[in-house]
């Protein structure tokens, strides 16, 4: 694939696209409702498949040093939950998962950039190769699958577009988050091989996508099957002002690194005494983007450099292009999402 050939593509048509959807969806509650939201879209999205991607907050946490973190999550039970609850959500629906939920990789890759073999990877591989339209494949997690299918195939980049939720923005100098520091190396071959991709970072532009205890209880509770489910699973979040202040403190010790130079000890001077409930949805933004691209707005930009502790390297200017959102408007995308959602 040529530069002229990759930037076209980086640009989504109107019309109905065909996708495929690669989730941790038992991690939070976030891709539960991206999930949902395209299988509700249907004048728009064509779902061919949904993968179980693996998660594990114990690697996560070792990849970043806290070797201290107990070992009490492997990626292959986050998988297997995943892919159980996915079929929960084609359940709920009321669609048959049979023959489009696939289990996907057990670990992450190893030093040797090897692809995980999994349902997913062959499924992806096959799927992808087997037309000239192009698939999309929305990637809500780890994007281990996505990586080892091309690493398996890479003539596969010549017949997908990616659009990957992960990491920060380029001016954090880091990437700490979820995603992308479970596998750094599946990111780094994102970054690296030359397949379209979109990239959503997420604080500051997905983070954006912050839904309400009331918005849930008014614009879904009680509206339809999966409406109230979502509203569930939301409110579940919501447990105290304590849980609250702890998120915002992990929030500027982790995914906001390097943007507060005042220190915890300086914040514990100042009470909290009360909170306003929200929860951000980070997943959707990658739903939204393909949807309606004036949603999340977004320019080309060389790809980035990521290095293996998971920071930012020297900008080249000389890289293949990718597309990068910059900013999410969330008042159209939840107006959308509820829309969708909020009736059998």
């Amino acid at each position: 694939m040529n530069d002229a050939e990759r930037l076209e593509k980086l640009s989504v048509p109107p019309g109905k696209l065909r996708l495929v959807i690669d989730s941790d969806a038992k991690n939070e509650i976030d891709d539960q409702f991206a999930i949902a939201w395209a299988l509700r879209s249907p004048e728009r999205f064509q779902v061919e498949a949904v993968y179980a991607a693996p998660f594990s907050h114990t690697v996560f946490q070792h990849n970043l040093g806290n070797y201290d973190y107990p070992v009490i999550e492997v990626p292959e039970v986050g998988m297997e939950q995943s892919y159980e609850e996915i079929r929960r959500i084609y359940e709920i629906l009321q669609m048959d998962p049979t023959g489009k939920v696939f289990r996907g990789a057990r670990t992450y890759l190893n030093k040797n950039m090897e692809p995980v073999q999994s349902e997913a990877v062959t499924d992806l591989i096959e799927r992808g190769m087997k037309s000239s339209e192009t698939l999309y494949v929305a990637s809500i997690g780890a994007c281990t699958n996505v990586a080892s299918a091309l690493l398996q195939e890479p003539k596969l980049a010549d017949h997908i577009v990616v659009i990957w939720l992960g990491g920060q923005p380029l001016y954090f100098e880091h990437g700490y988050e979820f995603n992308m520091g479970q596998d750094i190396r599946a990111a780094q071959h994102l970054f690296n091989c030359g397949v379209p991709l979109i990239w959503i970072p997420c604080m500051n532009v997905a983070s954006l996508l912050s839904f309400s205890d009331d918005e849930a209880r008014c614009k879904l509770n009680g509206k339809s099957r999966i409406g109230t489910y979502l509203t569930d699973i939301l409110l579940q979040q919501f447990p105290g002002l304590e849980k609250a202040v702890n998120r915002c403190r992990m929030h500027r010790t982790l995914q906001l690194k390097g943007r507060e130079d005042q220190s915890e000890e300086y914040f514990e001077q100042f009470e909290t005494r009360y909170v306003a409930w929200s929860r951000t949805v980070w997943d959707i933004s990658t739903i939204a983007f393909l949807k309606n691209p004036g949603w999340v707005q977004s320019t080309l930009e060389p790809s980035p450099v990521l290095q293996d502790d998971c920071t930012w390297g020297e900008r080249k200017r000389d890289r293949h292009k990718i597309r990068v959102a910059n900013y999410c408007q969330r008042d159209l995308i939840f107006g959308d999402l509820t829309a969708c959602l909020n009736h059998d």
